[in-house]
């Protein structure tokens, strides 16, 4: 599962391959909330949340906390819906973050696919057990199974789930949108995921 703390990544990747993208960042509003997120997450590692939290309960809180922060971060960058890249990053984005906190929030913790995590690279000594915030498919309903971890990435050791393709990419057409020139935002016609369109002024 990825949260928002995947922007400073995302970011690194794009300004590597295009250096210029790099002076167009400042156009992101409520980068704080990134540091929230991190932060977030970083509690939620280390277990530093207070002692009579249960475990699920802490993963609970956080998927909802992380959603809260994933539609702020969007609500705060609304203008970028002014261009069909941005619009779509603000539609996506919180989709990815919803996908990965429901399941969370259901079960307090995230379904993935043991075959998917064998393929991934994990050896069947360290899927004896189920690491901490994980939980197998088999051991939930299959119901669970379009919103699960089940994409293997070898080179990473990681198992993605939809969500965490729609949050990846979400965050590319972001950072896409806001290294565009403003007036070629603002000029272009917008086509929203729903096939309507409109041309903005």
């Amino acid at each position: 599962m990825l949260t928002l703390m995947m922007l400073p990544a995302v970011i690194g990747l794009i300004v590597v391959a295009r250096p210029n993208v790099a002076t167009s960042l400042t156009k992101l509003q409520g980068v704080w909330l990134i540091a929230i997120a991190a932060v977030l997450q970083f509690v939620q590692n280390n277990g530093w949340w207070p002692e009579e939290f249960p475990e699920a309960t802490e993963r609970r809180l956080y998927a909802v906390l992380v959603v809260c922060v994933a539609v702020g971060f969007c609500w705060l960058n609304r203008s970028f819906s002014s261009s069909r890249a941005g619009l779509w990053a603000l539609w996506l984005i919180p989709l990815g973050t919803m996908s990965n906190a429901i399941p969370i929030a259901a079960l307090g913790a995230m379904p993935y696919s043991l075959s998917g995590a064998r393929l991934a690279g994990y050896s069947d000594a360290e899927l004896v057990t189920d690491a901490p915030g994980y939980i197998r498919l088999g051991d939930v309903s299959q119901l669970w199974t379009p919103l699960a971890d089940l994409l293997p990435i070898p080179i990473l050791m990681k198992v993605l789930s939809i969500g965490d393709l729609f949050l990846f990419a979400g965050l590319v057409l972001l950072v896409i949108a806001c290294s565009r020139p403003t007036a070629e935002r603002g000029s272009e016609a917008v086509t929203a995921p729903g096939g309507a369109s409109q041309t903005s002024v």
